[in-house]
C-alpha cells in the first residue's frame, strides 16, 4: 500500500511538473509572438515615419494611391450635387498635392542620409589596417602609408562637416585641408583652396555662417572627390571610385 501511494503521489508530482513546464512554455511562446508582433508594427511605423529604401516609399505612394481612389470613389458615390463635388474633388486634390510633395522632401532627406552613410562608410573602409595572417596561423592588424593618408583625409573631412565650431575652430581645419591639397597642382586643388580663401575671408570679417552654407557644400563636396581620386588617396583606387575630370596635375615639393 505505502508503494502503491509513494508511486500514485510520483505520478502526480510528476503531472503537475510538466503541466507547469508545459504552461510556462506556452507563456513565453505567447510572449515572443506579442513581441514579434509589436516589433513588426513598431518597423512598419517606422518605415513610414522615417522611409530610407526604395521599398519604404514605393508603400507610401501605393497607400497614397490607395486612399485617393476610396476618397474619390465616396465622392462620385455621394448624393452632393455636381458643383459641390466638383469642390470635394478639387480639394481631395489639394490634399494629395500636399502628400506628394511631404513625400518628395521625405526623399530627399532620406538620399541625403544615405548618400552621408555610404560616404562614412567608404571612409571607414579606406582607412581600415590591413589585416595579414601569420605562419602561426594568428592575424595582425597592420596601418600601411596609405590607410595611415586615408585616416588623416576622412578625418580632414569630417571636421570640414563639424557644425557649431567656433571662427577659430573653423579656421583651423580650413588651413589643415588648404595645405594637404596644396601638395598638388590641378583645377580641383587650386579650386578647393580659392574657396578655403573666400570662407576664411568671410569668416574673418565676421560674416553670419548661414549665408556660407552654400559655399562649404562645395569645398566639403570637392575635398571628397579630392580624397576618391586615387592620384591623391592611392588607396581610394581599392573601390573602383572614377575620379572627376580634371587638368594633369603636378605634385609640389614641401
Amino acid at each position: 500500500m505505502r508503494v502503491r501511494g509513494w508511486l500514485a503521489r510520483r505520478r502526480a508530482n510528476e503531472l503537475k511538473r510538466q503541466n507547469i513546464e508545459r504552461e510556462s512554455f506556452l507563456k513565453e511562446e505567447e510572449e515572443a509572438r506579442a513581441e514579434e508582433e509589436s516589433a513588426k508594427r513598431r518597423y512598419e511605423i517606422e518605415r513610414r515615419m522615417h522611409p530610407r529604401t526604395a521599398a519604404d516609399f514605393e508603400i507610401l505612394y501605393n497607400e497614397l494611391e490607395a486612399w485617393r481612389l476610396q476618397e474619390t470613389n465616396k465622392i462620385k458615390n455621394s448624393e452632393l450635387d455636381a458643383e459641390t463635388q466638383h469642390e470635394a474633388l478639387r480639394q481631395l486634390l489639394s490634399k494629395e498635392t500636399k502628400l506628394l510633395q511631404t513625400i518628395d522632401r521625405l526623399k530627399s532627406a532620406a538620399n541625403s542620409e544615405n548618400k552621408a552613410l555610404r560616404i562614412a562608410k567608404t571612409l571607414k573602409d579606406m582607412s581600415a589596417p590591413k589585416k595579414w595572417d601569420l605562419s602561426n596561423g594568428r592575424m595582425v592588424q597592420v596601418h600601411t602609408p596609405f590607410t595611415t593618408r586615408s585616416k588623416e583625409l576622412a578625418q580632414l573631412y569630417n571636421g570640414l562637416n563639424l557644425p557649431n565650431l567656433t571662427v577659430d575652430e573653423r579656421l583651423d581645419v580650413l588651413l589643415h585641408v588648404k595645405w594637404t591639397v596644396k601638395e598638388f597642382d590641378c583645377n580641383l586643388t587650386r579650386e578647393i583652396v580659392e574657396l578655403i580663401d573666400r570662407e576664411a575671408d568671410l569668416l574673418n570679417r565676421g560674416r553670419s555662417p548661414t549665408i556660407m552654407d552654400g559655399l562649404r557644400r562645395r569645398i566639403s563636396s570637392l575635398f571628397l572627390a579630392f580624397i576618391e581620386t586615387p592620384e591623391f588617396n592611392p588607396e581610394a583606387g581599392r573601390f573602383q571610385i572614377v575620379p572627376l575630370d580634371f587638368d594633369g596635375y603636378q605634385q609640389v615639393p614641401m
